[in-house]
């Protein structure tokens, strides 16, 4: 029973990675359709920018409210970095080492896509367009960070 019991370890540590391994990848995965998502209400709130529809402006206002009341930020476990999962992220393992300046950088993108909402919920185009730029801003400051480069 005792041999039965000591091989059996390895295995089930193998088993146990597996697990993890399967747990990270949801991570990404999730982290990636958030992201996907966020970047699809910004591809279709760009030619608001510049012939503006209040109307559908306001629709797609709602679609970013609803994204942006997403946290992602469970989604940023240490271990799942392009290092951690060559090919199947991008995101630098250097999140982790300054998660305060990645956490700041994620509230700065919140808050102009609160100044969009706002923007697009008062009907005005000129409000509107510069806020999609501040966002757009600070996604890019965010990817040219912490992002590995395409």
């Amino acid at each position: 029973m005792r041999k039965f019991i000591l091989s059996a370890l390895p295995v089930a540590a193998l088993l146990m990675a597996g697990v993890a391994h399967a747990d990270e990848m949801d991570m990404i995965k999730a982290r990636q359709a958030y992201f996907k998502s966020l970047g699809g209400a910004m591809k279709a709130m760009g030619p608001l920018t510049k012939s503006f529809d209040a109307a559908a402006a306001t629709a797609e206002a709602e679609k970013l409210k609803t994204i942006l009341a997403t946290d992602v930020a469970p989604n940023f476990a240490p271990g799942t970095s392009v290092d951690d999962f060559p090919g199947d992220t991008e995101a630098l393992a250097k999140i982790w080492d300054n998660m305060e300046d990645f956490g700041a950088k994620a509230g700065a993108m919140h808050e102009a896509g609160a100044e969009v909402i706002a923007a697009a919920e008062a009907g005005d185009g000129k409000a509107f367009a510069a806020a999609y730029g501040k966002m757009g801003g600070t996604c890019k400051a965010c990817h040219d960070a912490y992002r590995m480069a395409d």
